[in-house]
């Protein structure tokens, strides 16, 4: 097991009662030891050039926040961030620090720094993020975002490069991770801050798989506060949802929520980690993504655009040839324009099409998925897609006919093709690849 540096004012009070051998550590009276342990902690802060991440929580309501701090053995501390309540920009300021004694060593800023006692000022939030209430006004508790400024030192890891604080009011677990002196300080906060633009708005459901391959919903991942419900379970009662704190690994919760199985068995996840491929994975999960690629091509609110400079293979000869028979047979202008695979009301209902471009004119030709869903109505994951055409509006039936190249290379189209997808979390762009013949592909990107 890795060993920590534990102090407990109590253990140190008992070992002084218990010890009857003449020991140097025993012969310190109580205050004397946790002077000795103030002195080492403030040692750990300081050396290897002094300079920290905090992982910062302020209340359950809201996600953690990211500091990068540099403690220097004169007292100072250079806090840098660049949090939503300083308007997003990064910023740095210098302000003083100092291992104090409460029931054990506490490290305490002991002088307000406006980038970070901001979250333990009473003071009433305000800004375009402030919390409201009912009425609409601006949150007047008179509590502020309820955060910490003085925390007990709780361990220190035997490496000196980890320290748990725990928030001296709060009782929250706020970690201090040691950096690099020669840290770019502005590019890591950065960096940082890039990470839930990971997750995007058009992809918020995300598909979890647990350690059984049972399937979970996750949605709202961008905003730091996640909610998980088994697919196969109700998605009102059995939803739950805490906050954390994105890092350049992950996503780690406040604390470990208990996540909901259909028949309410429960697995506890503390944290997610990027996986080399980018998806994400924890303790009892094995995969985090976006839902699968044919639910997202499927989807009635997005249209996928095919990238002419993507073909290759069958394909390509397909629409290369259908282009030349549209010049052969129209004019130089009525070439192949926008290809799409998007959704349109047809006699008041929201029908699936291939919708395809010859010069100025639209064709649009009306398609049904080969999918399977489950028992609630949602797309099973698939590796393949798979369309049939069923008709089409006048003006592809009329090309269909004149230019049987063009024909040739939509029939060609609704062929079996495998789905791959650029990146886990945000698949917009999805290539798709003859099964029959590797070669073959093309790509979409989401419009």
């Amino acid at each position: 097991m890795k060993k920590s540096i534990y102090l407990s004012v109590l253990a140190a009070l008992a070992l002084t009662a218990c010890s009857n051998e003449s020991d140097p550590v025993f012969d310190q009276s109580a205050a004397e030891r946790l002077e000795q342990y103030k002195k080492e902690y403030a040692e750990v802060l300081t050396e290897d050039g002094g300079l920290w991440t905090m992982e910062y929580f302020t209340n359950s309501e809201e996600p953690g926040y990211v500091f990068v701090m540099k403690f220097d053995k004169n007292g100072s501390v250079n806090i840098a961030a660049n949090h939503i309540w300083i308007g997003g920009e990064f910023r740095q300021e210098t302000s003083l620090w100092k291992m104090i004694a409460d029931n054990g060593p506490v490290l305490s800023f002991n002088s307000y720094n406006n980038l970070f006692h901001i979250f333990s000022d009473p003071a009433n939030i305000e800004g375009p993020n402030a919390p409201t209430g009912e009425s609409g006004d601006i949150n007047e508790t008179g509590y502020g975002h309820e955060g910490d400024y003085e925390f007990q030192v709780m361990e220190v890891s035997e490496d000196r490069n980890t320290v748990r604080l725990l928030g001296k009011k709060r009782m929250y677990n706020i970690f201090l991770h040691r950096l690099d002196p020669s840290t770019d300080v502005e590019a890591y906060m950065a960096d940082v801050k890039n990470i839930p633009s990971r997750f995007s708005t058009k992809f918020n459901d995300l598909t979890m798989t647990d350690a059984e391959g049972k399937l979970y919903r996750v949605y709202n991942m961008n905003t730091g506060i996640p909610s998980i419900y088994p697919l196969d379970g109700d998605n009102v009662t059995q939803t739950v949802s805490g906050n954390g704190i994105f890092t350049l690994d992950g996503f780690r919760f406040m604390k470990p929520i208990e996540v909901k199985r259909a028949d309410n068995t429960t697995f506890e996840l503390s944290s997610l980690s990027f996986t080399e491929e980018g998806a994400m994975q924890g303790e009892n999960v094995v995969d985090l993504r976006a839902t699968s690629p044919m639910e997202n091509i499927t989807r009635v609110d997005l249209t996928w655009t095919i990238d002419p400079e993507s073909l290759t293979g069958k394909v390509k000869t397909l629409y290369d040839a259908a282009n030349a028979a549209l010049v052969a047979a129209l004019s130089q202008k009525d070439k192949l324009g926008a290809c799409d695979l998007t959704y349109g009301s047809v006699a008041g209902k929201m029908t699936a099409q291939f919708v395809t471009r010859i010069g100025t004119r639209i064709c649009r030709d009306y398609i049904e998925y080969d999918v399977e869903k489950d028992e609630s109505g949602n797309v099973l994951p698939s590796s393949q897609l798979h369309f049939s055409i069923t008709g089409g509006n006048n003006t592809s039936i009329k090309y269909d006919g004149e230019v049987p190249a063009y024909k040739a290379w939509k029939d060609y189209m609704t062929g079996n093709f495998t789905i791959t997808v650029n990146d886990p979390i945000i698949p917009d762009v999805v290539t798709m690849t003859d099964v029959n013949d590797p070669s073959s592909s093309f790509s979409m990107k989401l419009k």
